[in-house]
């Protein structure tokens, strides 16, 4: 069979599948999706140990998303190849298709799982597309190609409002995939920007990487980085906009200040905002080091001047709302990859915890402004960083985290620095998360039936057409 003809043979069933209509699924007014970007099952229980929310007897955490009106499950996350370019081959990898056998095995599976990874792009492809692709790819396939369409693009064909909220730089690979952007490398962040920018597709965009500061959220003189906010030239439009009464940028008004974030979360707001802290790349997670990076209550004061992720998304929901036909919001906690990569323990608990504020601030407003008849939530992570377990799992393969009691750090260890092809929680409530259960690709001995990310991108797809 020709290539050209295989490619569009496969494009038109990826997307019949991706449009269908399941029940309920096809009335739903509201879709969001947050991500812990790098956080595995481990990320999650070891925050709920600290925070005093884990219950050992069950072996589940007390979270508000840990109830029983949840639906959960497991999900791989393996890209389509390692690459970081595209091969014009466009064949999944088999070495990467997540097996548990491997993944699980006492000997070897510390090295399959962490020489099998997928990284943030086309994990966050796979997430927004149904689609797999090599890792550096934004919404960009193995065959030189763009992939269409993005969860975030049909949404907006059908009629509702889009919004993007990150902790990190708010062109970074899981903000980029989730929107309209497209990029054969995911550093190609100028470009990213701006395209995330054009459009009138995007009605929220929020994040970091203000080149004006750097990572204490003090103010920058010198080494300015542009390449964030679409290059110095569209920086400069954007702020002059902002220093401007009611100034808008491509039909954005811009924000910075925390009080400019936190008077976005009551009231009348304007339509459109770009929001970007004033904080070099993360919200908090690269400020200056403490005296310990395992134990938060040692560490570094946060930063006062920068919202926190939680108002970031009260402001976005105020936002979106107004829609009459309700709206697509994506929500990543960008930085427990940070702080994983880094093996930092405590900014790890911090940036996850974070996060959970967020899932927090997400259900009250279903509960209060909303309902689970017409809100469909997600909560998933894109990979897993760190590859971490309990303090002996260096020599026991595995060993679990250890419950110290809240306020406490977990007895813990990293055995990794990197990503890893280990399977990621999904927690889901409102309509059409039943359909998780008809996706299921296989169970898994220790986290039972798993999905894959492209089954996430189908329950997306489905939900937000009209």
């Amino acid at each position: 069979m020709p290539r050209i003809f295989r490619t569009f043979l496969v494009a038109v069933i990826v997307a019949s599948g991706l449009s269908s209509h399941h029940g309920s699924a096809a009335e739903t007014k509201n879709v969001i999706l947050l991500i812990a970007d790098g956080a595995g099952y481990n990320t999650f229980q070891a925050a709920s140990m600290y925070q005093g929310k884990w219950d050992g007897t069950a072996g589940r955490s007390l979270q508000v998303f840990d109830g029983p009106e949840w639906k959960k499950v497991a999900c791989s996350t393996f890209s389509l190849n390692m690459m970081k370019a595209p091969t014009g081959c466009g064949t999944q990898d088999p070495a990467l298709v997540y097996d548990p056998n491997k993944a699980w095995d006492r000997q070897d599976g510390y090295t399959w799982i962490k020489e099998t990874y997928t990284d943030s792009a086309a994990a966050a492809t796979a997430l927004a597309t149904g689609q797999k692709t090599y890792n550096s790819a934004i919404n960009w396939s193995d065959l030189k190609e763009p992939l269409k369409p993005t969860v975030t693009e049909r949404a907006k064909e059908a009629g509702k409002a889009i919004g993007i909220v990150t902790s990190v730089q708010w062109s970074h690979a899981t903000p980029a995939g989730s929107s309209h952007a497209r990029a054969a490398d995911r550093d190609q962040y100028e470009t990213i920007a701006n395209q995330m920018l054009a459009g009138d597709v995007l009605d929220v965009v929020m994040g970091g990487g203000n080149p004006d500061f750097d990572n204490d959220s003090e103010p920058r003189r010198a080494k300015k980085e542009y390449k964030y906010v679409g290059g110095e030239a569209t920086w400069q439009a954007i702020e002059l906009a902002r220093s401007q009464p009611d100034g808008l940028y491509q039909g954005f008004r811009p924000v910075s200040t925390k009080a400019e974030f936190e008077a976005l979360v009551d009231g009348p707001v304007p339509a459109r905002v770009l929001g970007t802290a004033p904080v070099g790349t993360t919200l908090q997670q690269a400020r200056k080091k403490g005296a310990s990076t395992d134990d938060p209550a040692l560490d570094t004061p946060l930063n006062t001047s920068v919202p926190s992720l939680a108002t970031m998304v009260q402001g976005a929901l105020n936002i979106l709302d107004d829609r009459p036909a309700g709206f697509f919001l994506m929500v990543e906690g960008g930085a427990p990859d940070w702080a994983a990569h880094d093996n930092q323990m405590g900014r790890l608990l911090q940036e996850q915890i974070a996060f959970q504020e967020a899932v927090e601030a997400v259900v009250a407003w279903v509960q209060t402004h909303s309902s689970w008849d017409e809100t469909l939530v997600v909560i998933t992570a894109d990979h897993e960083t760190g590859m971490l377990w309990g303090p002996e799992s260096d020599t026991v393969p595995f060993a679990p985290l250890v419950d110290r009691g809240p306020g406490c750090v977990p007895g813990f260890k990293f055995n990794s620095e990197k990503h890893t092809n280990s399977l990621v929680p999904v927690y889901a409530r409102g309509p059409g998360s039943e359909r998780l259960a008809d996706m299921v690709q296989g169970t898994d001995p220790v986290r039972g039936p798993y999905v894959d990310n492209t089954d996430i991108a189908k329950l997306l797809h489905q939900a937000v057409s009209r």
